[in-house]
Formats: C-alpha cells, sequence, structure tokens
C-alpha cells in the first residue's frame, strides 16, 4: 500500500538553497510513488484544516479501489469523505449473507476461528444418551435391570473364580510372585546387582504408595466416625457464620426492612377494622446487631437425602458486651411504630403504638429434604424444640416519649406470652413443624394455588357418646376442616339421635396432600355455643396410594378416649399436568375443572354518587344465578383506582355453561352498599384471554364509567369423563385409509453407537395415537407397505403421520413428521343425506419429512383416501352426571323434601343475570378484536348454570332434517360389515389399578386407552373408538394395563371375544366384562357402544380371509429320490413357512414311498405373502441329512373349509425333478395377533399364540355367549343384566392335539373339511376337569429336533408330584422310545411337565429341552378320553406323547405302573431328595 505524502513548501520568500535537496528527495519520493499508481495529495502546510480537507476532497474521485467491485461483491464498501464532517460509520450483520451470494461467491467466508474454552454463541448442544455424566450414572443406579442371560454374563466372574483370587488380595499376590520370579530370572541370567537393585526400588514404590494409601483411608475413615458420633452428641459453635452475619447484617436489613413493610402495610391496610380509619406501620426497624447462632448440633445418622440440625439462636440486640465502645454508641435497637388513626373523614387523629427493645432466644430443629433439581433443596421442616424466650417493650399509649410500657401491669405480660405461645404452638412447637416448599416458592406457582379436589362422602356416624346440654339426645353436624384450620364445609344436622345419618358428599379445594382431614363432631345448640363431640382424623397422604378410598370407618375421639365411630368416603381428583408434544405443553381441554380467578385492579370507577368523591371499593364473585357472592376481595379506602390483587379458586362442573358476575361494591358502613359498576361474562370468554398479556380490561356495565383487570387459568381435573366423556365426543364423519409404504433416507439418531434407526410411523390425531406400523430394524430405508385406518370427525382435523425411532429401553425419539389435513382429501356433500362429506381424490404423494423448524430428512411414501361414515340419526350416548353435578342434583332433591339445615347455604332466590361482554378492550379504551366463541348473541343463565340464547329455535327445514341423518335398526346395521366401533367404557371394580385398552383385530395397538384408575373401583367414563374391516370375522380384546405410560405395556388382565356377539351385547345397553388376571383374580368392567357403518372396499390382503389356521395333513410320497447305497433313503419331510421351519415329520426308515399319515397347524399371517414350502431330506446318522428335492405349496387359492389335496413334485437343482408328495389343507379364516413386545411384529410364523408381558393370549376365535352386568348398585342403571359365562383362555403357545379316534387321511380319504377341522380339541369340554382322581396314562413316543448334534436323549415326565423316565437309546437327534406311564390326575393338576436329558456316562447329564402340556386342554371328559399331543419345546424340538385318560379307574391305592409297548419293565419313582431335586423352571404352584 502507497503512502499520500505532502509537501511542506513555504509561501514566503527566503532562502532556499538549504532546501533544494530535501525539496528534490521528497518531490523523487512523490515521483516514484505516483509512478506506481498511488494518488499524492500536495497542499499547504499552513493553510487550516478546512483548506487541507477540501484539497483533499477535490481529489477523491481520483481514488480507486484496489478490488475491482461491481454491485455484487461482497469484499468492501466505499466510504466518502467529506470536508469538515464528522465521518458516520454504520455497522451491518455482514455474517447473515443471502443464500444468492454464498452461490454467487461460490463459498462462504470462514468464521474466526474458536478461542478454547469460550461460552458457545447459541445453545449448547444436547448432551448425548449414551454419555455417563455424574456418579449416578457412573454407578447405573438408574439403569433398568438386566435380562437373565446379561446378568448370567456379569457374573461368570464370580461363578469361575472365587474371592480370594480378584480384588486387593491379588495385586500383593501378584507384587511378591513378580519379584521372586523376576529376582530369579535376573539371577539365572547373571545380571549384576544394579538390575537388582532397581528391582527391589520398584516393589519398594509399590508398597510404601499402596501403604500410603491405606493409612490414608483408614485415618479418613476413622476420623469421619469419630466426627458423627461428636456431631451427635455435642454441640460446636458457629463463630465463623456469626461473622459473616455481623458484616452482613448493616447491609441486608434495610432491604429486610422495606420488604416487611411493603408486605405487611397492605395486610394491614385490608384488614383495619370499621372504627378505625387506617392502620399504617409507619416505623420499622430490625436494629443493627444481626442474631446470632449459638450452637450447631448435626445427626449424621439420617437418610441420604436428608439434613437435621439442632440450631441454639438469639437476637439481643440490647446486649453490648460483644460490642465495641464505638460500636456500641452507634448501636440502633430494633423499633416498630404502628399509627392508628381513629375518627372517621376530616375527624381523625393518629395514635402511635411502640414496640422495641425485642429480644429472641430458642432451639430450633432445621430439616431439609434434597433433591435434583435447582434450588436442590426441595422443603424445609422447622420447629422449635422447647418455648422460645421473648421479651419486648410495649407502648400503645404516648408513643416513644410518654408511652408506658404495659409489662408492667400484672398478669397482662403473661397472658400476652401465653396467647402467643397458643398461636405458634400449633403451627411449629415440636412435635408440628412449620413447612416451607422452596420447589413450589421458587417455580413461581402461588403458594395458595390448589393440586386436586377431594371429595367426602360423610355416610354416617355409630354409637356417639354425648349428651346435650340440660339434657336429652345431641343433635350432631360434621365440619370439615385441614389440620384443625377454618371451616371448610359442614353437614346439616341431624336431630335428636346417637345414630346419624348424612349419606352427604363434599368437595374440598386442597393445596398439599401432606396434612389431615379432619372431621369434627358437633352438637348443634339454638342459643348456645355448638358442643364438640370429638373428631376423626383421615391422614391424606393414603390418597396417593390409592385415590378412592370407600368405606372408610375412623374412630371418633375426645380427649383421647373413644366417643364413636363414622363412616364415610374420601376420593382425590388430581389436577391433570400439561403434556408435552413436539417440545411443546399442551393442556388437556376438559369440561370439568378448578378456575383461579385473580381480580387485579379497577381504574376510572363512577363516583357521582359518592358525596366525597372518594369510593371505599370491593368486589364481589357471583356464580351462575345465585344471589350469594363466592369471593369477597378486600375493602381499599379512599380511592378510584383500587388495586386488590385478591386471587380465588372454585370448582367448575361444566365450563362451557359457566357464567361469572363481578360486581364493584362501595362499602359505606352502617349505610347501604351501591354497586357502582358489574360485568357477566361466560367462563369459556374470560379463559380465551391471553394469560401473557395480563393487561386486558373488561369494561363495567351500570354505570357512566370504569374498567377492570382479570386474569383467569383454568386446571383440569382427573374426573371421570373430563378427557372424553360422552356429552364432549362428537361423532366421526368418516375415516382416512392410509396406505404407509415407506420411508427414504430417515434420520439416523443412532449413527454415534454405530448403528441405524429403527423407524415406524405413528399416526396421531388431537395429540393422541390412533394408529402404528409396525418396527422395521436397523433400517434407513424402511419399507412398512401397511394399510392404517383412522377414524376423524371435522374437517379442520390434522393427522401427524410422525416417524420414530423404537427404543427398548428409553422413550422412543422422533425422527419428523408429516402433516395431513382431512380438507385436503374430503369435502361437504350438499345433496347426499346418507353421506354429509365426500372424498376429493385420492392423495399419494412423498412428503419431506420435517424435524424441526424449516429443517427436513428424508421423505415419506403414502398414500390416504377419505371414506364417508353413514350419517346416522340419534347416535349417541346418554351424556351422565359427574361427581360436582350429581353432588348438587342431590342438594337439590334434598332442599325439595324440606330437609332442615343449619348450614349458612346460599339463598334459594335466583336472579336473571344475563352476558354484558364477551371480549375485552385495551388500557386506552378501544375494543381488542373478539376471541372465538359459539355465539355472539346475549346468553342468558339458567339456574344450572346452562346457556339459552334469547332467539326462538325455528322450526327446521326439510334441508336440516334431511342432514339429521337416517335410522337404522340393529339387524341393518349388522348388515354392513366395515365400521366405526365406538366405545364407551363407563367403568369397572379392579382387582388392582390399571388402565383400559381397547384392541380390535391383530390387537398389535391400542384403538383407544382410558386414563389408569385412581383406585380399585374405576370410574373412566371415556368415549373411544376403533374401525372394524370385518364385522363377522372381528375380534374386540379387553385388556387392563397396569402401567401409567401409553408407550409400555404391563398387561395384567385380558378378555376377548368375537366383535357382532360383543356388539350384540353392548350396542343399545351397558355390560358388564369379566377378565381373568394370571392369578386367579377377575375384574369387570362395563362398556357401551355404538356402531357407524363406513362402506369400505378391502383388499385381498386385507381381508380375514387372508389370515388364518392351516391344517396340514401330510398324507405320503412317492417315487422319491434313493440317496444310500443301498438303493433307499431314510425321508423326513420338513416344513418351511416364510424362512421358518414350523413342522418336522417322522423319519421312514428305508422307503422310497413312505407313508406319514401326520398332521399339523400352522398359523398363517398373510395367505397373499406367504412362502409356503415343503422339502424331504434323508436321515443320516453320522453326516448331515441330504436333501431329496423341495417344492412349493401354494395356499393363495384355497378355499376356506374345504380340504384341498396338493401333489407337491420335488426337484433339486443338483439331480432335477425327482418324487412327489401328497398333502391336503384345510384352511380357517382367524385373526392372527401381533405383539408388541420388542420390535419384531410377529413372534415367529406358525406360532398361534404370542406372550404380551407375562400372560399367554391365543389368537383363536372366542366365542361371546352373553354379556352381564355387576354395576346396578354402584352405576345405578336401569339396563338388563344378563348372564355371561366367562371368557375361555386358549391353550398355551405350541400346543396341538387330535383325538384318537378321529378319522386319519388312511381311514376315510373322502373326509370333509368341517368335520376334519371341528373335531380339533381347541376347547374344553364345558363339564370341566374331573374333580376326582382318576387313571391318567402317558405314553412317551418320541422327540425330534431336540439338538444340534446326536446325543443319547432319555425324557423325564413329572404330573404332580410323581415323576417317570424313560430309556436312553442309541445317539440320535430324533428319539423314538413308546413307553408308557400311570399318573393319578384330576382338576388339582391341571399340567404335565416334561424334560428332556442328554445322558452322560461319567459327566452331569444335560438338559436339552423342556415343555408343559395342559392336560385338561387335550383330554375332555365325557367326549374324548384320549389324545395325540405335541408339543412344542422350549430350547428347540417336538415332542409327541398319547394321553389316554380312566375316570373309572383310581390308582391312589395302588401303586403307577410303567408298562413298554417293547417290554414291560417297572420303575420307581424318583426320591423327593434326590440328587437332581426340582427339575429347572418347575413352578410348584403348577
Amino acid at each position: 500500500m502507497s503512502l499520500a505524502m505532502a509537501t511542506n513548501a513555504p509561501s514566503n520568500g527566503g532562502v532556499q538553497q538549504p532546501q533544494e535537496p530535501a525539496e528534490t528527495r521528497v518531490h523523487d519520493i512523490m515521483s516514484h510513488d505516483s509512478s506506481k499508481g498511488a494518488i499524492v495529495h500536495s497542499f499547504d502546510p499552513d493553510a487550516i484544516p478546512q483548506q487541507k480537507a477540501a484539497a483533499a476532497g477535490r481529489q477523491r474521485d481520483q481514488l480507486k479501489s484496489i478490488v475491482q467491485q461491481d454491485g455484487s461483491a461482497h469484499g468492501g464498501q466505499e466510504l466518502s469523505i467529506g470536508g469538515a464532517s464528522v465521518p458516520t460509520i454504520t455497522i451491518e450483520n455482514a455474517d447473515e449473507a443471502t443464500n444468492e451470494e454464498q452461490q454467487k461467491l461460490g463459498s462462504v467466508t470462514p468464521s474466526a476461528p474458536a478461542v478454547p474454552g469460550e461460552y458457545p454463541s447459541g445453545l449448547a448442544p444436547a448432551i448425548p444418551d449414551w454419555y455417563k455424566v455424574g456418579w449416578r450414572a457412573v454407578a447405573n443406579i438408574d439403569a433398568p435391570p438386566l435380562e437373565e442371560g446379561e446378568e448370567t454374563d456379569n457374573h461368570i466372574l464370580q461363578l469361575f473364580l472365587a474371592e480370594q483370587y480378584y480384588g486387593q488380595w491379588y495385586h500383593n499376590a501378584a507384587l511378591i510372585f513378580f519379584a521372586v520370579f523376576a529376582s530369579h530370572f535376573l539371577t539365572r541370567f547373571n545380571f549384576g546387582w544394579g538390575w537388582l537393585i532397581v528391582l527391589l526400588s520398584i516393589c519398594n514404590t509399590y508398597y510404601v504408595t499402596s501403604m500410603t494409601r491405606v493409612r490414608r483411608c483408614a485415618r479418613d475413615d476413622i476420623q469421619r466416625e469419630l466426627i458423627k458420633t461428636r456431631l451427635a452428641s455435642e454441640h460446636e459453635s458457629a463463630d465463623w457464620m456469626n461473622n459473616f452475619l455481623d458484616r452482613f447484617w448493616l447491609i441486608y436489613e434495610p432491604v429486610l426492612s422495606a420488604t416487611v413493610v411493603a408486605s405487611v402495610d397492605q395486610i394491614l391496610s385490608t384488614t383495619t377494622p370499621a372504627f378505625l380509619d387506617s392502620l399504617r406501620l409507619t416505623t420499622f426497624t430490625l436494629g443493627t446487631k444481626a442474631p446470632h447462632i449459638d450452637k450447631v448440633r448435626t445427626f449424621p445418622r439420617t437418610a441420604d437425602d436428608i439434613v437435621m440440625m439442632d440450631w441454639g439462636i438469639s437476637f439481643t440486640p440490647n446486649d453490648t458486651s460483644d460490642m465495641t465502645p464505638r460500636q456500641a454508641a452507634q448501636k440502633v435497637n430494633p423499633k416498630i411504630v404502628l399509627s392508628v388513626r381513629l375518627g372517621k373523614g376530616l375527624a381523625t387523629a393518629s395514635i402511635p403504638v411502640l414496640l422495641e427493645d425485642i429480644t429472641f432466644s430458642g432451639m430450633m430443629r432445621i430439616k431439609l429434604k434434597l433433591m435434583a433439581n435447582f434450588p436442590h433443596v426441595q422443603i424445609v421442616d422447622i420447629s422449635f424444640l422447647e418455648k422460645p424466650v421473648i421479651d419486648y417493650v410495649l407502648k400503645p399509649v404516648g408513643g416513644e416519649s410518654l408511652g408506658f410500657d404495659i409489662a408492667h401491669i400484672p398478669g397482662l405480660q403473661t397472658f400476652i406470652r401465653d396467647m402467643v405461645h397458643g398461636t405458634l404452638g400449633p403451627m411449629m412447637y415440636d412435635p408440628n413443624v412449620f413447612t416451607l416448599n422452596l420447589e413450589q416458592l421458587l417455580s413461581g406457582v402461588p403458594l395458595d394455588t390448589a393440586i386436586g379436589v377431594i371429595q367426602v362422602t360423610v355416610e354416617a356416624a355409630r354409637g356417639l357418646k354425648a349428651n346435650k346440654i340440660g339434657g336429652g339426645s345431641p343433635d350432631p353436624y360434621v365440619s370439615i376442616s385441614i389440620n384443625n384450620r377454618e371451616e371448610l364445609a359442614r353437614t346439616k344436622y341431624k336431630p335428636s339421635t346417637y345414630n346419624p345419618t348424612w349419606m352427604e358428599t363434599k368437595f374440598i379445594l386442597v393445596n398439599s396432600l401432606q396434612e389431615s382431614l379432619v372431621l369434627g363432631l358437633l352438637d348443634y345448640n339454638d342459643h348456645l355455643k355448638d358442643t364438640p363431640l370429638g373428631a376423626a382424623t383421615f391422614e391424606l397422604q393414603k390418597l396417593l396410594e390409592d385415590a378412592t378410598q370407600e368405606g372408610l370407618e375412623l374412630p371418633v375421639l375426645k380427649d383421647g378416649k373413644d366417643r364413636g365411630m363414622i363412616r364415610l368416603g374420601v376420593n382425590y381428583f388430581p389436577v391433570l399436568k400439561p403434556e408435552s408434544v413436539n417440545g411443546k405443553e399442551n393442556l388437556s381441554q376438559t369440561n370439568v375443572g378448578i378456575v383461579r380467578l385473580t381480580i387485579h385492579q379497577a381504574k376510572e370507577l363512577d363516583a357521582s354518587q359518592s358525596l366525597s368523591g372518594d369510593l371505599n371499593p370491593l368486589v364481589k364473585v357471583f356464580l351462575g344465578n345465585s344471589t350469594s357472592y363466592m369471593h369477597k376481595s378486600q375493602i381499599i379506602k379512599h380511592t378510584n383506582n383500587p388495586i386488590w390483587e385478591s386471587p380465588t379458586e372454585f370448582i367448575c362442573a361444566d365450563k362451557s355453561s359457566s357464567i361469572i358476575t363481578i360486581k364493584v361494591v362501595d362499602e359505606r358502613d352502617f349505610l347501604r352498599d351501591p354497586v357502582i359498576g358489574y360485568m357477566s361474562v361466560r367462563l369459556v370468554d374470560l379463559l380465551q384471554t391471553d394469560p401473557a398479556l395480563n393487561r386486558e380490561w373488561w369494561p363495567l356495565s351500570g354505570c357512566k364509567s370504569g374498567k377492570i383487570r382479570l386474569s383467569c387459568e383454568w386446571k383440569p381435573l382427573q374426573m371421570a369423563g373430563a378427557l372424553s366423556s360422552a356429552d364432549q365426543y362428537v361423532f366421526p364423519i368418516g375415516i382416512v385409509r392410509l396406505w404407509l409404504r415407506k420411508a427414504t433416507d430417515v434420520k439416523n439418531v443412532e449413527a454415534a453407537l454405530g448403528g441405524k434407526s429403527d423407524p415406524y410411523v405413528r399416526v396421531l390425531v388431537n395429540n393422541v395415537t390412533l394408529g402404528r406400523t409396525e418396527v422395521i430394524n436397523n433400517n434407513l430405508n424402511p419399507e412398512w407397505d401397511q394399510i392404517i385406518y383412522i377414524p376423524v370427525h371435522s374437517l379442520r382435523e390434522s393427522m401427524f403421520m410422525e416417524v420414530m425411532d423404537y427404543q427398548h429401553l428409553t422413550k422412543d425419539r422422533s425422527l419428523g413428521s408429516v402433516e395431513l389435513r382431512v380438507s385436503d382429501i374430503a369435502r361437504e356433500s350438499p345433496a347426499d343425506a346418507q353421506h354429509r362429506y365426500e372424498p376429493t381424490g385420492t392423495k399419494e404423494v412423498a412428503e419431506p419429512i420435517q424435524i424441526d423448524g424449516n429443517s427436513y430428512k428424508g421423505q415419506l411414501h403414502y398414500r390416504a383416501e377419505f371414506v364417508s361414515a353413514l350419517n346416522l340419526k340419534h347416535a349417541y350416548f346418554d351424556a351422565g352426571e359427574n361427581e360436582i353435578q350429581k353432588a348438587a342434583q342431590k342438594v337439590e332433591r334434598n332442599h325439595a323434601n324440606g330437609s332442615s339445615s343449619n348450614t349458612h347455604s346460599s339463598s334459594r332466590d335466583e336472579e336473571e343475570r344475563y352476558v354484558t361482554v364477551d371480549h375485552p378492550t385495551t388500557e386506552a379504551g378501544t375494543h381488542s378484536p373478539p376471541h372465538q366463541t359459539d355465539s355472539s348473541e346475549s346468553i342468558q343463565a339458567n339456574g344450572n348454570g346452562a346457556a339459552n340464547t334469547d332467539e326462538e329455535v325455528s322450526s327446521p327445514t326439510e334441508e336440516d332434517s334431511a342432514k339429521e341423518g337416517i335410522r337404522l335398526s340393529k339387524e341393518e346395521l349388522f348388515k354392513h360389515q366395515s365400521g366405526i366401533i365406538i366405545f364407551n367404557a363407563i367403568g369397572g371394580h379392579l382387582h388392582k389399578k390399571a388402565r383400559l385398552d381397547v384392541l380390535l383385530d391383530d390387537a398389535y395397538w391400542p384403538a383407544f386407552s382410558t386414563l389408569k384408575s385412581r383406585g380399585t373401583i374405576a370410574q373412566w367414563a371415556h368415549v373411544g373408538e376403533g374401525f372394524l374391516k370385518e364385522l363377522d370375522f372381528g375380534r374386540v380384546w379387553l385388556r387392563l394395563n397396569e402401567s401409567g405410560d401409553f408407550d409400555k405395556d404391563d398387561v395384567i388382565a385380558e378378555w376377548k371375544g368375537d366383535a357382532k356377539a360383543f356388539l350384540d351385547a353392548t350396542l343399545d345397553r351397558r355390560s358388564s366384562f369379566t377378565l381373568t388376571h394370571a392369578d386367579g383374580h377377575s375384574s369387570t368392567v362395563e362398556i357401551e357402544t355404538r356402531y357407524v357403518p363406513v362402506t369400505v372396499k378391502l383388499l385381498a390382503r386385507e381381508s380375514i380371509n387372508n389370515q388364518g389356521i392351516l391344517r396340514v395333513y401330510l398324507l405320503a410320497g412317492k417315487d422319491l429320490r434313493s440317496a444310500d447305497r443301498t438303493g433307499t433313503s431314510d425321508p423326513f419331510a420338513v416344513f418351511t413357512l416364510n424362512g421358518t421351519k414350523v413342522f418336522t415329520s417322522q423319519t421312514k426308515k428305508k422307503n422310497l414311498n413312505p407313508d406319514w399319515s401326520e398332521s399339523f397347524e400352522v398359523n398363517v399371517p398373510s395367505r397373499e405373502a406367504a412362502d409356503f414350502s415343503l422339502e424331504v431330506f434323508d436321515w443320516n446318522q453320522l453326516e448331515q441329512s441330504k436333501s431329496l428335492g423341495r417344492g412349493t405349496i401354494n395356499v393363495h387359492d384355497i378355499e376356506p373349509f374345504e380340504a384341498a389335496e396338493q401333489i407337491i413334485e420335488l426337484s433339486s437343482e443338483k439331480h432335477g425333478a425327482k418324487g412327489h408328495v401328497a398333502i391336503r389343507l384345510i384352511f380357517q379364516p382367524e385373526i392372527i395377533a401381533k405383539s408388541r413386545k420388542a420390535t419384531s411384529t410377529f413372534s415367529s410364523a406358525g406360532r398361534a399364540m404370542t406372550q404380551i408381558g407375562s400372560l399367554p393370549f391365543g389368537a383363536g376365535k372366542g366365542v361371546v355367549r352373553g354379556i352381564g352386568n355387576v354395576f346396578k348398585r354402584e352405576f345405578g342403571g336401569s339396563h338388563e343384566k344378563l348372564d355371561v359365562p366367562p371368557a375361555i383362555p386358549e391353550a398355551a403357545a405350541g400346543q396341538a392335539s387330535r383325538p384318537i379316534g378321529e378319522h386319519t387321511a388312511d381311514e376315510d380319504t373322502n373326509v370333509t373339511a368341517p368335520s376334519a377341522f371341528l373335531s380339533l380339541s381347541r376347547t374344553p369340554s364345558l363339564l370341566g376337569p374331573p374333580s376326582e382322581p382318576g387313571t391318567l396314562r402317558v405314553t412317551m413316543i418320541s422327540a425330534k429336533d431336540v439338538s444340534m448334534a446326536d446325543t443319547k436323549p432319555y425324557a423325564v415326565i413329572r404330573v404332580g408330584d410323581k415323576e417317570f423316565k424313560t430309556k436312553h437309546g442309541i445317539k440320535t437327534s430324533s428319539p423314538e422310545w413308546n413307553e408308557s406311564f400311570n399318573f393319578a390326575a384330576s382338576a388339582h393338576m391341571p399340567k404335565l411337565h416334561l424334560w428332556i436329558y442328554d445322558h452322560k456316562t461319567l459327566g452331569k447329564d444335560k438338559l436339552l429341552a423342556e415343555g408343559e402340556v395342559d392336560i385338561w386342554r387335550h383330554i375332555q371328559v365325557g367326549r374324548s378320553t384320549a389324545a395325540e399331543v405335541t408339543v412344542e419345546l422350549q430350547g428347540g424340538g417336538l415332542a409327541r406323547l398319547r394321553l389316554e385318560f380312566d375316570a373309572e379307574n383310581n390308582p391312589l391305592a395302588r401303586h403307577a405302573s410303567v408298562v413298554s409297548l417293547e417290554r414291560s419293565q417297572l420303575q420307581t419313582s424318583p426320591s423327593r431328595f434326590s440328587i437332581r431335586g426340582r427339575r429347572p423352571g418347575f413352578n410348584e404352584d403348577n
């Protein structure tokens, strides 16, 4: 860069010769710079600055940028230089370049390098889940328990190494071994003494280091234990804290005093008695001497999250012994002056009340409850261990100069001290504690806010022991309070009885469940004070365990003596917490809840009715048409712009129809208080104001001017029907058929661990999951190809198809979502009366998956189509009343019956009120935009809180009547195969607290779930829905889920049945269902349904005919290929479905035309996608089996319930086509249940059963024989009571049987499908198992595929306490025994246990497989007394047994015999004290 230089040429004439060489050199320099392109400025050095700037400005046009700039350059900017003006520099955000600029530049200017350790410019990145942060994560305290296999692997060290071979002893032993071996090595190879010294120094260093650590740890442990003992037994001083308080108090005391004055002065002004004009705290100081902590004692032996200390504290400002003379001279004592103004108006006088020289000392116990979140101290409990010593000087008259200390009056000081102790005693004298919830204090939530509602039903009292004053029986009533504080509710009194019955229900708002509910019984007196009869106490903490406490009987105590018994019920309804969806908290919209109304202030009140121009305003709040106020604010005197800040909370039973009236009243002592303004507003309008603004004003009516500022908060209650009740439910307009095909390039959230996401799609409507696909493991381009049906209720609804990553232990993570609006695929139909809505077409797109904000990752390919539902008439539920409305109706009935009452109840007189305003105004007085409301007409509130419009209802037109819908009978409804089932889950009697999951068809995902019941008497009142594809073949599942998390399953009971029979029983009445638990207990639920038909054309893959149970008869083979040297083969057949082996036949030795005559059943999830094949192998004893050929079995075209014979041609790549196999197939359509236990959807092909949680659930078709009702008392329904047999559980997974008397393929080849299929033993006999013992003959026929290698297997069979074993044969993987054993069997022995072992000559026998057989599933007394059973074994393989039962022969009188089909041999049962002991996995309860 060149420099612009100026010449210093003088203007006056003088001697210039000496300067010529210098000027010449300067001129040469300037010429040289100018020749290189630099602009050189020359100016007169004696010129003024303005002239120099002008000279430079004339040549500014010659300046050129080094970088050529065109309008799009990004590098620099030209700065104009003015003459004498000060340049102005504008700094712009040069980092924000547009996309077009970046594309033109081709690159982005790199940012400045980050300084190590600097704060991040934006949000700190989230810590990955797999990081271990903190001691809890490193110690794995919060980790879930290991599974059985992982836990076994984790304890390998303990299994193979004894404790003395590892640990600190191991290190010391290793050092000795190292020293000996190394010294021997050095000596053996002739190393010198230097190397030996190095070895000794290494050992010495290790020894010194280890001993230092041991001694340090031992010393610390000893000191810690000694300190614990001293802490618990001795007090220690806190001089360091007192020194800090002495210095800090001088700074903090003025702030503390100002805070106290600001708070107390406002309270005094609002609680001034009527005969006083005002109360003001005019002087307040706590002095210059700080409080001191005299001694401290700590209790170390408490829980880890509890800190408990005893503090001896004192506040003695008059003690100057520990102060310097200077501090004593500047000392200020505590002084409080209360100014009391007497009189009214202008005739007032102020009297000061002086309180000074305050001293205080006492022993205080402080208990801290710690927590993990900020502020890390959750609860502080404070109590005085003994009565504190309090002293003061009180001068009520005369002030500081002429005042007289009233403590000198005999007895007065003692009386005041006792009054103070009597007030503070119940609050914070031991054992009572004063609790501070710091978590709630710092959270910003008001301390008096309600956390829920308690419903107290006072039923009766019995055996009261009391006498009325003056003689006679008492007139008892119950007063309800919390911790004996102010009365919250009371019942009516019952005249002259010792055994009163009230049956009254009260609702009480509670702020904490750490207190006690006190029910005080009092005797009502007309003119005297009511006499206490005793009190009963109920700890509210019990409601955390079970929120429904019914039938409580509590003793009534007085002075520690029993005075009778009171019977009551307590229910707790907590406030629903907001749910976090996509990072945002959404509050559930309910119709019943708690309203927190805060009256902040008023402005410009109309004072025209006041003579002085000043008002004493207060506010009264009314609900509905009631003439008695439910809240009254404090009085603010002498102001027209009062500030109340008065909050109140009340229970709202019906938000949609509630109207709130607020009246501003001028308080005038003895005269009538006039109303200076009022307003009536609907609660829904008040709740729609933005609480964040907090500046919305509501105009007052009935006055010339005035406005009031309010804020309102809605807290929904978890009450029956609060979320999805019958009166809130909107019937569907149709369904959306979603065909979720695939997703491409989804986000990988497991890249850090080297894996891939496990994606699935869930469909959410109104933040509720209504459908879900299966999980595709470890795939970023999943293909689901699934069809989901989602009911919709309005064109304004939107569906979110959220792609999720499945997590087995933690919560699933979102990979992004795609939104679909119903209005994009549907519209209203103007002409069709049966269908109010019609589709606009099919939407088939590949939309980008939105992650957050404007970022996208991947695409979701789907197809959406709307199908309209029939517009039915009168398709609704009878909406029942909630608990609050029921209690109100009961009170009204009692009033109507004329029952006497002594309660201070509101008057029954009502006044008509109309809504005066429906939206607020701004602070400037202009109207803000109105909120969305149902109607803007003037609304009149009726007595029940409902709203009636002033307009008369016009007669319906023909168009309106057409839109009302059509009416269909039950028979006409059942003609529609597909439709939406709407469930009204009313409640039930449960064995455990649980939620109700309702599932349809394959039971993969719940159609809906209720909230978890608060007690064993469930009251859900929840309305949900689900789509049924085929009514005749559909199935309904009812499950009780103990988990409170909707994403987790903990199923404890289940019922299932046919959808058509279920609908028939519940369509027009409420019905009860019994759900059976695994432990034998049962629960009942009550359900009512409606059915809305939807005409849907199902694909072949969606039909029930596409899935079911396939019965396969393996008949015979012919002309098989010879594989042995003898020209024969040992063939056996293997059937495979979708890559999974489902059946292996017996081996036929040396036969090319085998006759198997075997059968089995297999579950086919989809016939359209089934890959069913048959392969024949040649069995070899010493080598692997050889394939004789393979063939494909066609199951697509089989007609249901009809036998179809097929000849399967066998072929192989090496030998070509050779031989064929004859089979017979019978297909029964049936729904195959899916499992959500892990990421796989099907447990395995060929299993008819699936297991969810710990219960085995069958996929067999249930039969509903009738539905019963057991809720006639609790639910009060007048519906019909039906008889319902309990649902029949199915056989366990992997068991199949065939009665011995059944026709086989050899006996009758023309057997029809129905007869063959119905003869299967799939359900137990209605007669049940025998109650008396009989002889069960068990023949252990054979087993196959029990091990991969050849073994010497033998079987052990146990029924009850009897156990037998077969003989072991030669090495084989498919043994045949054909040995029989006799057992005593009855209903008390339901299962047969089977173990197969590998015989070891020298070692311990190895367990190969095990299984169990449900005996009375296959043996049906009175029908079939013999059956061949095939059981799938745990560990692999199948076992074949024959069961024969003789009910007439009781074997208990003699020893069981053992008969072999080959030879007879008597065997004895193993001793119950034998070495083998119990079999692995054997449960004695079975």
